[in-house]
């Protein structure tokens, strides 16, 4: 019946090791089982089609490269959001050839507002220095979105940009953040 000092520490390690690991399987079961999974969508540019040209703009054909979850969709050349919330819009373009200033904008189509016109939501501009043939842009930023908003990249006033197809060098995308 007696227990050594020794037993009784042993003993006492022995159960908070055991509380312990009880203690961590909760928590991760409790922080998965409350946490909404994450909804993301990825285009990236379709190397099947050309650029199509509308006027003063260019739109870059799409295909999804990756998609997570149900609230993101996309309907022919724009990302569709399916829930209210928070989302990190991203794209880039890589404009080829020389040309003195290239860009894009990222332009939100309102399911709720009566008028036609997009919103401009992020807009990316580059200097193509003299000299160099290639440039990428890239921009990224967080927007309150909604159900219903549709989004699309275009690449204004410059009809006849040469834009690299490339999975690596153009996309544009949406991460859902709450």
């Amino acid at each position: 019946m007696s227990k050594t000092r020794e037993d009784m520490k042993q003993s006492a390690f022995q159960r908070a090791q055991s509380s312990l690991k009880s203690f961590s399987r909760r928590v991760k079961r409790e922080q998965s089982s409350c946490r909404a999974p994450i909804s993301f969508l990825q285009l990236r540019a379709n190397t099947n089609k050309q650029p199509d040209r509308r006027g003063n703009i260019t739109v870059i054909p799409w295909t999804v490269s990756a998609q997570r979850g149900n609230t993101i969709s996309q309907k022919e050349n724009r990302i569709v959001v399916q829930e209210d919330g928070y989302y990190l819009v991203f794209g880039q373009v890589l404009f080829e050839g020389q040309r003195a200033f290239m860009g894009y904008v990222i332009q939100s189509w309102s399911s709720t507002e009566a008028e036609t016109r997009p919103t401009e939501l992020l807009r990316c501009l580059q200097d193509i220095t003299v000299g160099a043939h290639d440039n990428t842009c890239y921009t990224a930023g967080t927007v309150h979105l909604l159900q219903g908003d549709e989004l699309e990249m275009v690449v204004p006033f410059r009809p006849s940009a040469l834009i690299s197809l490339e999975a690596d060098s153009t996309f544009f995308g949406l991460i859902q953040l709450n």
